[in-house]
């Protein structure tokens, strides 16, 4: 049903990945202010966050004619850089542009969010991302791609 491209719209996509940078916010506001939470964004944040990322940039790739069924294969897949760097080559350059603190901070968050340690505990140490640059790159993609896919 998901690769169904009746079903599953850029929009759709859209809209989805600003509900769940809602969440991650929302979640933020409760959890994130628990004690331990001071240096670190709670896991269940990073992962909503990571997850609004990959929805907005694919939301932009299949408005630019890549096929669904394409998106969850190895070429894509839940890799928040390659996915980037598709949606550059399609001319996400000319909508949003990240500064070097946000893309450093989208490059640790991808090394933990496409190994799916977000979702899953892995044991050993890890290197996390600080949360106000990954909070503005979502930011920057769906104030961005929302409104060239048509959701508003």
């Amino acid at each position: 049903m998901h690769s169904d491209p009746s079903r599953t719209t850029p929009i759709g996509l859209s809209r989805y990945a600003r509900d769940f940078y809602d969440c991650a916010m929302a979640a933020g506001d409760v959890v994130g202010m628990r004690l331990g939470h001071e240096i670190i964004a709670p896991i269940p944040v990073l992962y909503l966050v990571g997850h609004a990322i990959e929805l907005s940039l694919k939301s932009y790739l299949v408005f630019h004619g890549i096929p669904l069924k394409d998106l969850p294969t190895k070429k894509y897949g839940h890799d928040l850089l390659k996915i980037l760097k598709k949606a550059k080559e399609l001319g996400l350059g000319s909508l949003v542009n990240f500064d070097p603190g946000e893309m450093q901070a989208l490059e640790v968050l991808n090394d933990l969010y496409s190994s799916k340690q977000l979702n899953y505990i892995v044991t050993g140490s890890k290197n996390y991302p600080s949360f106000g640059p990954i909070q503005s790159a979502c930011s920057k993609l769906l104030d961005n791609i929302g409104p060239k896919v048509g959701y508003r």
